[in-house]
């Protein structure tokens, strides 16, 4: 069994082709630029959307536990008392709430996405799956990305690459295309940005190179302002890039500030690092090739 808590069809940025996005919930990084808060901690959450309250107080009644109070007559949460029990959710007739994340098995999971194979297959498309970090739930990621190959479905994984270097053989014989984030090359700067050293990234990076071929893992680069995104840090990669013996695209993926009313529906508004003060704010996306 494994969480997830989105899937998207007819997508067509993450992967060659029409793909289905299936999103992991979890994440071993806590990177100060995120965009998908909701998919950064292992379980199930409530997320509340305060500006579609009308202070009727039907969810108040509903929740067992005391965790929602009228504040400025708009339903607040108490998230230390909230046992994601849905129960809000059920009661208001206006979307404020909305439980995150939900158990499911592979099987069920692949019922769900096998039904856009015909896109797929016209496309040359397939299922991405992303998170969060699909990694950090090892053995669904592997279980999934098996049937998905059983019924012939292109299977992208994107990853940032912090798991455990014995995992890499595993995942190459079930993952066709790794879309793989390289954010910064020095170990220190990373640790500060996204929490962990990159020291196994790049590993692994390499790793995937030299035994899967170049063919089948493509770098993306997010550019984020004050961090990355400025010609010594890009020539760090692409030096790095080189001495992997990777030679092919290159993803540059734009830094966005979209995620704050994600941060405020799961009462985390505080925890934003909004980086548009800092400078090298890069606003666009594409492909290089070195």
């Amino acid at each position: 069994m494994g969480i997830v808590f989105d899937i998207q069809t007819y997508a067509v940025y993450d992967g060659p082709g029409i793909r289905t996005c299936v999103f992991f919930k979890g994440c071993p990084l806590s990177c100060a630029w995120c965009h998908n808060p909701e998919s950064q901690r292992l379980r199930p959450e409530m997320g509340s959307l305060a500006d579609r309250c009308v202070g009727c107080g039907r969810c108040i009644e509903a929740c067992p536990n005391g965790a929602l109070i009228l504040r400025d007559d708009r339903v607040g949460r108490d998230h230390s008392r909230c046992v994601i029990c849905g129960a809000c959710e059920k009661a208001c007739p206006n979307g404020v709430h909305e439980k995150i994340g939900y158990e499911t098995s592979a099987r069920a999971l692949l019922e769900k996405v096998i039904a856009d194979k015909p896109f797929f297959t016209r496309s040359s498309g397939g299922v991405t799956l992303t998170g969060g970090e699909p990694t950090l739930q090892g053995e669904f990621l592997l279980e999934t990305a098996a049937l998905l190959r059983e019924h012939a479905v292109h299977t992208a994984l994107e990853t940032c690459g912090h798991f455990r270097r014995e995992f890499v053989p595993a995942l190459i014989d079930v993952i066709d295309l790794f879309l793989f984030d390289i954010k910064h090359i020095d170990g220190d700067a990373h640790k500060r940005f996204a929490g962990v050293d990159n020291t196994e990234i790049l590993h692994n990076f390499a790793t995937i190179v030299r035994q899967a071929g170049p063919g089948r893992i493509i770098p993306r680069i997010p550019l984020i302002p004050g961090f990355n995104a400025d010609r010594a840090s890009l020539e760090e990669i692409c030096l790095f890039l080189k001495k992997a013996r990777y030679r092919g695209p290159v993803h540059l993926m734009p830094y966005n500030r979209m995620a704050k009313t994600k941060y405020e529906k799961l009462g985390r508004a505080d925890l934003l690092d909004d980086l548009t003060g800092l400078p090298g704010d890069f606003g666009f996306e594409g492909v290089i090739n070195h």
